[in-house]
C-alpha cells in the first residue's frame, strides 16, 4: 500500500506539443490530467521550434497542382531515416492530415496559404503556420488545456515511477518547490518529455535546442524496464549558422531560399558538394566532412519568390547581401574565378530543369542566379535526437522482451523509433501531435493494476 499524497487520472510528463495533445485528449475523455514541467513555462523545444507540419492534405495540393500521398510520404520519410520504424511511420502519415485539421479547426491556428517543400521531401506538403513559430501553436493548446481543466504544475521535476509488483505504472515521485512528493496516476503515466541534444552534442557543441534538454527520464523508465533505441542517432540542423546564438533566422532563410532556389559553396574549393535538397543527415554529414564553414548562395529573385514572410527571418550580420558575386567572393574570400563558374554551371542546370552534379531537383519558379546575391555561413548544429523509449501503435513503452509495459505511455522525441537515423524537416510537430493524441486516448482507457492505488 503506497502512501498517496495526491492523485489524479493521467499524468503527463512534459508539456510540449506531445504532452498538451495528450493531456487535452485524456481530458477530452473525461480524465482528470495534471501536466508536469520541469521548466519554468511551457512548450519547451516545441515554444521555441519553427512551427511547421508537413501533412498530406490532398484538395490543397490540388488546387497547385501537387500529386501526394501518404504512400509518398511514407517512402520519403523510410529513405531518409534509413532504420525506421515502418509501423510508427505509417501511422504519423496516414494521421497527418488528421492533425492538421484538427489544429485548424479546434484550435483556430492560422496557416499561410502556401505548401512549401523541404530537403528530402518529394513534393511541397509542408504547411506553415503564421510567423512560423511552434509558440503559435502551443499558446492555444495551452488555452484549451486550461479550459479542460487541465492542472499544469511548472517546475516539477519526475524523479522516480512508481509501480506495482508486475511492474505496472501507479504514478511518480516528483520534487517541486514544495518538496519531495509523490502523484499517484489513476489509469495511466505519459512521458512527453522531449529529447537530449543538450548532452548528446557535448558541452561545447553548437546547438538549437534549449540547453537543459537532458536525460533524466529516458533513464527513469529504463530503470522502470523499458528499452531504448536508436539512442546513438543525434540529429545536426544544416541550415543553421555559426555566426548567431542558438536556433535564429538561418534555419528558414537557408531552407526557403538557399537550398531550393541557390547553392551552398565549399569555400576551399569554390564548388558544390552535395544536393543542398536532400535529406538533413546527408547534408549535415557532407557539411561536416569540410574543413571550413560553407558558404550558402542565393539573389534577390528566390527571395521575391518566397515573399514577405522571408524579411522576418534575416539578419545583416548573418544573412548579407551583396551587389556583386566577385564582391561576396571577396567577403568569403572564396576563389572567384572557380566560383564564378560554378554559378554559371549551376545556372545553366536551373535553365534546363536538371542538375547534372548533385541530382537536386530544381524548383519549378527557380531562375538562374544573378546579382544581388545574398550569403550565410552555414554549419550544422546539434538540433533533437532520434533516440528513445520504443513505443508500439498504441504509444504504450516496450520492454526489451516486447511486451509494454503496463500503464506507460509516452510521445514525441522522447521516443525513438519514429524517424531512424534522420528525421525529415516538418515531421517532428507531425509526429508529436499524432502520437500525443494516441497516447491520449490509449492512456484515457481504465487499465486497472493487479495493487489497489490507495
Amino acid at each position: 500500500m503506497y502512501r498517496q499524497y495526491d492523485s489524479v487520472d493521467v499524468i503527463v510528463i512534459g508539456s510540449g506539443f506531445a504532452g498538451l495533445a495528450a493531456a487535452i485528449v485524456a481530458a477530452q475523455a473525461g480524465c482528470s490530467v495534471r501536466v508536469l514541467e520541469k521548466r519554468d513555462f511551457c512548450g519547451g523545444n516545441s515554444w521555441i521550434s519553427g512551427g511547421a507540419l508537413a501533412a498530406v492534405d490532398s484538395a490543397m495540393q490540388d488546387r497547385y497542382g501537387i500529386a501526394d500521398s501518404t504512400k509518398l510520404m511514407f517512402e520519403d520519410m523510410m529513405r531518409a531515416g534509413r532504420c525506421n520504424n515502418p509501423e510508427l511511420v505509417q501511422l504519423v502519415c496516414e494521421h497527418s492530415y488528421d492533425v492538421l485539421q484538427w489544429l485548424r479547426k479546434d484550435f483556430g491556428v492560422k496557416f499561410m496559404p502556401r505548401l512549401e517543400q523541404l530537403g528530402g521531401h518529394s513534393v511541397p506538403r509542408c504547411h506553415n503556420i503564421e510567423d512560423i513559430q511552434g509558440r503559435n501553436i502551443i499558446n492555444p493548446m495551452l488555452e484549451m488545456a486550461r479550459d479542460l481543466g487541465v492542472q499544469i504544475h511548472m517546475e516539477s521535476v519526475m524523479e522516480a515511477l512508481i509501480q506495482c509488483d508486475d511492474g505496472a505504472v501507479i504514478g511518480v515521485e516528483l520534487r517541486n518547490p514544495e518538496g519531495a512528493q509523490q502523484l499517484f496516476a489513476q489509469q495511466s503515466v505519459i512521458l512527453a518529455s522531449g529529447g537530449f541534444s543538450d548532452e548528446a552534442a557535448g558541452a561545447n557543441a553548437l546547438r538549437t535546442s534549449l540547453n537543459d534538454s537532458t536525460s533524466e527520464i529516458l533513464h527513469i523508465a529504463e530503470q522502470a524496464g523499458a528499452e531504448l533505441v536508436d539512442m546513438e542517432h543525434l540529429q545536426m540542423l544544416p541550415c543553421a549558422s555559426p555566426d548567431e546564438e542558438g536556433r535564429g533566422v538561418a534555419p528558414v532563410f537557408a531552407s526557403y531560399v538557399i537550398f531550393p532556389y541557390g547553392l551552398m559553396i565549399n569555400p576551399e574549393t569554390g564548388q558544390r558538394f552535395v544536393n543542398e535538397w536532400t535529406d538533413r543527415k546527408t547534408r549535415a554529414d557532407k557539411m561536416l566532412a569540410l574543413s571550413a564553414c560553407p558558404i550558402g548562395i542565393t539573389d534577390q529573385q528566390a527571395l521575391d519568390i518566397v515573399g514577405d514572410m522571408i524579411y522576418d527571418h534575416m539578419d545583416e550580420k548573418v544573412t548579407r547581401r551583396f551587389d556583386s558575386l566577385e564582391a561576396l567572393a571577396a567577403f568569403h574570400q572564396l576563389p572567384y574565378d572557380v566560383l564564378k563558374e560554378t554559378v554559371t554551371t549551376y545556372n545553366d542546370y536551373v535553365a534546363r530543369g536538371c542538375d547534372d552534379d548533385f541530382a537536386k531537383p530544381i524548383p519549378v519558379k527557380a531562375k538562374p542566379l544573378k546579382a544581388p546575391f545574398y550569403s550565410v555561413r552555414l554549419w550544422p548544429k546539434a538540433h533533437s535526437t532520434m533516440g528513445g523509449v520504443r513505443i508500439n501503435a498504441q504509444a504504450q513503452v516496450m520492454t526489451p522482451l516486447g511486451n509494454p509495459i503496463p500503464r506507460l505511455y509516452a510521445a514525441g522525441e522522447v521516443t525513438g523509433g519514429v524517424h531512424g537515423m534522420s528525421r525529415l524537416g516538418c515531421c517532428a510537430i507531425t509526429e508529436c501531435l499524432v502520437f500525443g493524441r494516441i497516447a491520449g486516448e490509449q492512456s484515457s482507457v481504465l487499465n486497472p493494476t493487479a495493487e489497489t492505488i490507495s
